[in-house]
């Protein structure tokens, strides 16, 4: 499996925060959604991979380059939109095109002009009479038109309207169908990332606290209820889940590996009508915001 992006070791310390990315692995051709709380350090760890932000310790390597030694040829291979996007108030959409066309030896005009008809952005209005789902989907034409190899977007869908929402998230899963591209976006919106992501990798105070396939995440979190028959087997049942409490005879647990030995073991030690519930990413991430339920 190819690696698009990696991150080993890597930190950035501030006087009161700390990025710490004790491992990240983005696979080639796949969506990987950023998620935690605001202030967790999405942003942060997306410049820290184009050495906007310079790491204190680490090593980087995207598409097999290293990020600091071969930074030039790295961000001729990579497309970022940020959050806020500092266009020239009075330029317009083609001019803005040939600005940026000069900073990438990759550039098709054509296929520029075919995403801004694709986006319908006017392209002869300036960019101050552009709604702010227009100017998102010109900042991110303006990266897709080099052709980049991996795209690092913060917060696209931030502001937009669930219109333009769909729309973006639509593009975005268009732009990997050659199975060679590979995305990695931040976002708040929970449910954004889990209409298009492979992986998923949720930040926590400026740590990964846990980054999966997304529909063995899906697959593997419940919330589980049940009566326990047998008070001499408490604390063993607690042991089996991430977290939990009881209430009088019933306990209510979140496990991340359920499976029908889980079940099983559950029923030796007594318990009794035992609910399995599904949960969502938004579900997981506040979970794991709060360090329980």
């Amino acid at each position: 499996m190819q690696i698009a992006l990696s991150m080993e070791n890597v930190s950035k310390e501030y006087p009161n925060f700390k990025l710490q990315i004790a491992s990240l692995k983005l696979p080639s051709g796949s969506i990987m959604g950023l998620v935690g709380p605001n202030g967790a350090g999405k942003s942060t760890m997306i410049k820290a991979i184009l050495n906007l932000v310079p790491p204190d310790t680490g090593r980087i390597t995207v598409l097999g380059r290293d990020h600091l030694k071969q930074e030039i040829e790295v961000k001729q291979l990579v497309g970022y939109v940020p959050e806020e996007s500092n266009f020239y108030e009075e330029a317009t959409p083609v001019w803005l095109g040939r600005f940026v066309a000069h900073y990438y030896a990759t550039w098709d005009d054509t296929y520029y002009r075919g995403l801004l008809e694709k986006f319908q952005i006017p392209v002869r209005k300036k960019v101050k009479q552009l709604s702010k789902g227009s100017k998102m989907k010109l900042s991110l034409a303006l990266q897709l038109a080099h052709r980049p190899d991996l795209l690092l977007l913060d917060e696209p869908t931030a502001g937009l309207d669930p219109v333009a929402r769909r729309d973006l998230l639509q593009e975005l899963l268009e732009v990997i169908q050659d199975e060679k591209r590979s995305v990695l976006f931040s976002s708040h919106i929970v449910g954004d990332v889990e209409k298009v992501a492979d992986y998923v990798a949720f930040l926590k105070e400026g740590s990964i606290v846990l980054c999966e396939d997304k529909e063995k995440l899906l697959e593997n979190w419940r919330q589980v209820q049940f009566k326990v028959s047998h008070s001499d087997k408490r604390k063993e049942i607690a042991n089996l889940f991430t977290y939990g409490k009881y209430c009088g005879h019933y306990f209510q647990g979140i496990t991340d590996h359920f499976n029908e030995q889980l079940l099983v073991r559950l029923k030796e030690l007594g318990a009794e009508n035992i609910q399995a519930v599904p949960l969502d990413l938004e579900d997981i991430m506040v979970i794991l915001s709060r360090g329980g339920i």
